[in-house]
């Protein structure tokens, strides 16, 4: 079984094991809460006494945890026990007759309807809206993929890079120790990195020959409009970030801003490795694609200058040990044999 199938099966019995023992301390603490307030009753002298009104409390567990079909079996237990127990026990104290404790099993039960139908109601309700929120999550998602690759389709011949840019962030953030979600978030809004160039001329993007000083400063400038298409709407802060300083250097000779250290921020360094590994081994109109150790060997050679030196040590260390989503053609046989821990050979 693929280990990504295997996590999910192992996942799913954990939750079906922690619902299993949700359940049995439930029912426990109902049976429990029932039980102390008959014994709080009895002690107390008997029925009638306020101290009946203490039936509510398993009833209301009950429903928030299980809905009506918990809260109704636990307003027939209480009703049972809070009545005509007593007398059937031949217990001393105060009894009450059928018409007090059948009166008083009739608002148990009644309780125990609207409280359980509020509740299911709730679970209903916020299911919903979860449902809702994960629609708009993917279409949002849709909406930078698309965004994403019409950027991408005018520098390359597909627009796989940014999901390749995506996957590399992901792993490189998380590794870095960022949350798991707040890593997500990095490696989807580094789909976005180069959605300026949507201003950039297809004649500077896809020149084969070297740029000149006035295509230079156009180019330089997708940062800026990056950031500028962005700027409209909530939830694109990372991706604002990223898109302006993802050609910040480590040093401050980057651009736009001149940034260094750890005034760029770490989404922004963070895609300033991937991008660069994955442009370096990918086919470009000013380059052939080069092999996963030359890129590395540069990523080391430029850490503490172009790229954050932390991040490339961990980078290296990530794809020598095979936890990089790399490409099989990125795998050559020296990258794999150094993977494998035997001697290197370069």
């Amino acid at each position: 079984m693929p280990v990504a199938g295997l996590a999910s099966v192992t996942a799913a019995a954990s939750a079906e094991r922690a619902g299993t023992r949700r359940a049995i301390v439930t029912a426990v603490a109902v049976a429990a809460l029932a039980m102390t307030g008959f014994a709080l009753i009895r002690i107390s002298g008997g029925s009638p006494t306020p101290l009946n009104h203490l039936g509510y409390a398993p009833i209301l567990l009950a429903a928030y945890v299980y809905g009506l079909r918990g809260s109704l079996p636990a307003a027939v237990l209480v009703s049972v026990l809070f009545g005509p127990t007593a007398a059937w026990l031949g217990m001393p104290g105060g009894l009450e007759g059928p018409q007090a404790w059948l009166i008083r099993a009739v608002f148990f039960v009644g309780i125990s309807v609207v409280g359980g139908g509020l509740f299911d109601q709730l679970r209903s309700h916020i299911a919903a809206w979860q449902t809702a929120a994960v629609t708009i999550a993917q279409r949002e998602r849709d909406g930078m993929v698309a965004l994403a690759r019409g950027a991408e389709a005018k520098d390359t011949d597909t627009g796989d890079h940014i999901q390749r840019v995506r996957s590399l962030a992901e792993v490189l953030a998380e590794s870095a120790d960022m949350p798991t979600d707040e890593a997500e978030a990095i490696g989807w809004a580094a789909m976005l990195h180069d959605v300026g160039k949507l201003h950039i001329p297809d004649r500077i993007l896809l020149k084969p020959a070297p740029l000149t000083s006035e295509e230079w400063d156009l180019m330089r400038r997708h940062t800026v409009f990056g950031e500028a298409i962005l700027s409209v709407g909530e939830g694109f802060e990372t991706a604002r970030r990223i898109a302006r300083w993802h050609h910040e250097n480590f040093d401050g000779s980057g651009y736009p801003d001149g940034l260094r250290r750890e005034q760029i921020p770490l989404p922004a360094r963070i895609v300033r490795v991937a991008d660069a590994f994955d442009a370096m081994t990918s086919d470009r109109p000013y380059h052939t694609a080069r092999s996963a150790e030359w890129a590395l060997a540069e990523l080391q050679r430029h850490a503490s200058t172009q790229f954050d030196p932390d991040l490339v040590a961990l980078f290296v260390y990530l794809a020598e040990t095979g936890r990089l989503p790399l490409r099989n053609d990125n795998r050559s046989s020296d990258f794999a044999y150094r993977a494998s821990g035997a001697t290197e050979r370069y």
